[in-house]
């Protein structure tokens, strides 16, 4: 009886106990719904770009991303800037004016001008000037190029207005002290002795000379040593005020500093610029040609090859861009074999036949230099030529689409890392804004790149490189390489 009792008591229990658990149950369940519902609107759900798939989000997050601002001065002086999110800012004077612009007696003029521009001004004298530089804390730099002459300072975001009143004190309202004209004369010449012994940039003049022969394109940066004598107070002053036009100038800033505050800025300190009427005498010619400069006491040959390409701004150059990574480069220190993915590598590597070789685009704001590089034993260069050649023919006939998404990825990973920093960026958008007068975002140059495929890349190398005329330069054992005609014949293959 005991035993009854105890069996239907059990029963009654569990029976109680599963209804309770499965109210329980429901009510969590219920319970976990409203709790997700609220998280979701308290805290949205963020996707990782990396978890997704490529380009879909990535394009969507180069979207939101700021771009350049560009406005004009009365004076025809062009403000750009591009504000980001940080406590630094990169700011400063690109100006259209170099080697490309001077004359015989003028060639290096310009280059000779950064070496005293931050000597002393007619408002802050030189101990001055130095002390406020110092106390800044900034960076100031400055360079010269063949058509473009850089002022520029990287700084915290709070000092950018002093940055600015002192690199436009510099620019434009320099001393001209004859005793530090004097000194950097005897400065520059010693940085001319160091130029001539490094053979890249030896090589790149001699490049240039040939190429744009008869042309001020053709002229050094730094220039003959006897132009040295001609420089004084008052050859600079001429030259500076007749190629330093606000129309031919951009204030660039890049970094924590708003439009408004730079175009302010610029008002300022430049808005009483007067533009002159400066004849822009830059014209150049390339031609077909070749200079050799043999010197046996050297251990190798060091040899550049290259056609006439577009400017920066020309669609063409994109294209250009995606063919030279597909060239590459290569030297003794990276892996080789004859399993690299690059038959230049292959046979280089393989056969130990040059120490490095790489693929350039040089770009000016009307033409360029396309082309590639290599340095090794004189008696293997002819056979480094021909897998070059050989390689630029292939572009031009039998190109794929998987080796162009290659290159197109090595492209933008290039443009990327160059527009990282705020002097990267800087730089980019001197240029861009200068020849073009604006500038593409990101998500604008990626997309193009994305619609380039091997027709394409076919189509505007039979346009520049198939069948062209190429400038030669070599410094070195030059004596393996071949003759200028059977490198001309090398720049087309006969078609059945």
């Amino acid at each position: 009886m005991l035993f009854v009792y105890l069996f239907i008591a059990k029963n009654n229990y569990c029976c109680c106990k599963s209804k309770i658990c499965k109210r329980r149950a429901e009510e969590n369940l219920i319970m976990y719904y409203i709790n997700k519902v609220l998280k979701n609107i308290s805290h949205p759900l963020k996707h990782i770009v990396r978890h997704k798939p490529y380009p879909v989000v990535f394009h969507n997050y180069l979207k939101n991303l700021p771009f350049t601002e560009v406005s004009v001065l009365p004076n025809g002086l062009t403000v750009a800037t591009e504000e980001r999110e940080c406590y630094n800012a990169c700011v400063g004077l690109y100006i259209n004016a170099g080697s490309r612009y001077e004359s015989h007696f003028e060639n290096g003029i310009t280059h000779f001008f950064e070496h005293i521009a931050f000597k002393g001004t007619n408002a802050r004298a030189k101990t001055v000037l130095e002390e406020q530089m110092s106390s800044l804390g900034a960076q100031f730099h400055c360079s010269t190029s063949r058509e473009i002459a850089t002022y520029y300072a990287e700084c915290l975001c709070e000092d950018v207005s002093l940055v600015v009143d002192i690199l436009t004190d510099c620019v434009f309202n320099n001393l001209y002290c004859p005793a530090d004209i004097d000194q950097q004369k005897c400065t520059v010449y010693l940085e001319m002795l160091e130029h001539d012994k490094d053979h890249n940039l030896l090589l790149s003049d001699y490049l240039h000379s040939t190429a744009f022969q008869g042309t001020p394109l053709a002229q050094s940066v730094l220039g003959p040593s006897s132009n040295l004598y001609n420089f004084s107070t008052s050859t600079i002053s001429i030259y500076v005020r007749k190629l330093f036009d606000p129309k031919r100038t951009v204030l660039i800033g890049v970094g924590g500093i708003k439009h408004s505050q730079l175009v302010g800025l610029a008002e300022s300190y430049l808005s009483k610029l007067e533009p002159t009427k400066c004849i822009d005498t830059g014209e150049y010619r390339f031609t077909g040609s070749e200079v050799r400069y043999r010197d046996d006491s050297m251990p190798l040959g060091n040899v550049a090859i290259a056609v006439e390409g577009p400017g920066l701004c020309d669609p063409d150059n994109l294209v250009l861009d995606v063919a030279a990574h597909l060239i590459g480069g290569w030297d003794r220190s990276q892996p080789g074999g004859e399993k690299h993915a690059s038959p230049i590598v292959r046979g280089c590597s393989s056969e130990h036949l040059c120490d490095s070789y790489k693929a350039f685009n040089i770009n000016y704001k009307d033409t360029g230099l396309w082309g590639a590089q290599f340095m090794g034993p004189s008696k293997y260069l002819d056979d480094v030529l021909y897998l070059i050649q050989g390689e630029w023919m292939k572009l031009c006939t039998t190109l794929t689409d998987a080796e162009v998404e290659r290159a197109k990825r090595e492209l933008k990973t290039d443009i990327l890392y160059k527009t990282e920093s705020c002097k990267g960026a800087f730089h980019e958008i001197g240029r861009w804004v200068l020849y073009g007068g604006c500038y593409p975002t990101l998500h604008e140059r990626l997309t193009s790149i994305d619609k380039i495929f091997a027709k394409h890349v076919i189509e505007v190398c039979n346009k520049y490189i198939y069948d062209k005329c190429p400038a030669v330069a070599a410094i070195g054992t030059t004596e393996g390489l071949l003759d200028y005609t059977r490198i001309r014949a090398g720049m087309y293959w006969l078609r059945i």
